[in-house]
């Protein structure tokens, strides 16, 4: 049969309620060219419902539920969902994971070729989700960095809140890492999603996070530099941050949970992009909402 060209790409998508999922539906929702099946979790975490997922004909397979659910008691069942949909061969699967999945004590980008030394539990599932998944030829695993979108319990949300509650903010800054907004990492999957379906046949390990490594404490700064302009708490905080003396700060040992990024636009052409005019528009949007 021939396959129809115009047809929109059939997109199995786990994790549909998550912040990564829910991006991937709203910011895709004027493309026409993809069609999303979003099953309830109760189906992913359900073998004997594995019929279900039979009938639905599907092109590719996203897994945004593992970066959110890796930690649940039950993950493991979704394992075993990953694993069935990879041996069914029906369709090529993206797995999203996180540079958590490394130590952090390699004083440099991580590259897709080094191995996953994390010992966190948080880590070590992941770790076994990636194995499952790599498993199959066709599969690709896809980590990123400290994600952002304004929505839920992210970073920026959690610094904000604290700033508006008058509680002081934990300056522990022992993290290097490169901030990405959700926005920016759906930019990555539709691209790579696109690719694989007109013909690409990259496939394995992958990572993508936005250019520009910072530390944990930096960025706290850089949203202190915009919360400045809304609430004047912020500058209580800003200037506690100036207290903070290069003596202090140099004694923490830093772990880097950033990740070499040219495989991707070797592979599919996707370029970094900053991430701190968005980080920016971000909390004005936030300010002006709340």
């Amino acid at each position: 049969m021939t396959q129809d060209i115009n047809a929109p790409i059939r997109v199995l998508l786990l994790g549909s309620g998550t912040e990564v999922g829910s991006s991937l539906l709203s910011l895709s929702k004027d493309k026409k060219e993809f069609e999303w099946l979003c099953p309830e979790e109760s189906v992913l975490l359900d073998p004997s419902r594995r019929a279900e997922l039979d009938a639905m004909a599907f092109d590719v397979v996203i897994d945004a539920l593992s970066l959110r659910h890796a930690l649940q008691s039950d993950y493991r069942k979704l394992l075993s969902t990953l694993s069935y949909l990879s041996e069914q061969a029906k369709a090529p699967l993206i797995m999203l994971s996180s540079a958590r999945v490394f130590a952090g004590d390699k004083g440099a980008p991580y590259a897709e070729t080094d191995v996953p030394n994390s010992t966190e539990p948080y880590a070590q599932a992941l770790i076994d989700g990636e194995t499952v998944v790599l498993k199959h030829p066709n599969n690709i695993v896809l980590r990123t960095g400290w994600l952002f979108s304004g929505k839920g319990d992210d970073f920026v949300c959690r610094t904000l809140g604290l700033i508006q509650d008058g509680v002081n903010l934990a300056y522990k800054d022992d993290l290097i890492g490169s901030p990405t907004p959700v926005s920016d990492l759906v930019r990555v999957i539709l691209s790579m999603v696109n690719q694989g379906h007109y013909g690409s046949k990259n496939a394995g390990v992958y990572h993508y996070c936005c250019a520009e490594e910072i530390s944990w404490l930096h960025l706290v700064e850089a949203i202190l530099a915009t919360s400045n302009q809304f609430d004047p708490k912020a500058q209580v905080e800003v200037e506690v941050i100036s207290d903070v003396s290069p003596e202090e700060q140099s004694t923490q040992v830093m772990q880097r949970q950033s990740l070499s990024c040219r495989k991707v636009f070797n592979h599919f052409g996707i370029k970094q992009r900053p991430w701190r005019s968005k980080l920016r528009n971000l909390v004005k949007e936030l300010y002006k909402a709340s």
